[in-house]
């Protein structure tokens, strides 16, 4: 599994079409959530649930990183290609900037 920042991510969002993938629950989403964000939450995933898969690179972030990193290895282990945890998640992105995030 790949590993960047959220501000690698960004520097790359710029310039590439990127999918990001947030695996936290409903209610944590609704809260804050990185603004690009589309929700697909882990427990989901853990019952077999998968995101339809596209051409762009995924990106995957929770609060922290750590279910996030468990989500990159389901995907991986299903065959998604380029799939890169967002380490320091959600977070790392609000403490970059309040224009990263949407609250609800």
């Amino acid at each position: 599994m790949k590993r960047q920042s959220f501000a690698e991510y960004l520097e790359r969002r710029d310039d590439e079409d990127l999918r990001l993938i947030d695996v936290r629950e409903e209610d944590e989403y609704e809260a804050v959530h990185v603004t690009e964000a589309e929700l697909f939450p882990l427990s989901k995933i853990r019952q077999g649930e998968l995101p339809e898969e596209d051409d762009r690179e995924i990106f995957v972030i929770c609060r922290s990183g750590g279910r996030s990193a468990m989500a990159c290895e389901i995907f991986e282990q299903a065959g998604f290609e380029e799939c890169t945890n967002v380490e320091g998640g959600t977070m790392a992105a609000e403490d970059l900037g309040e224009e990263y995030v949407e609250r609800g």
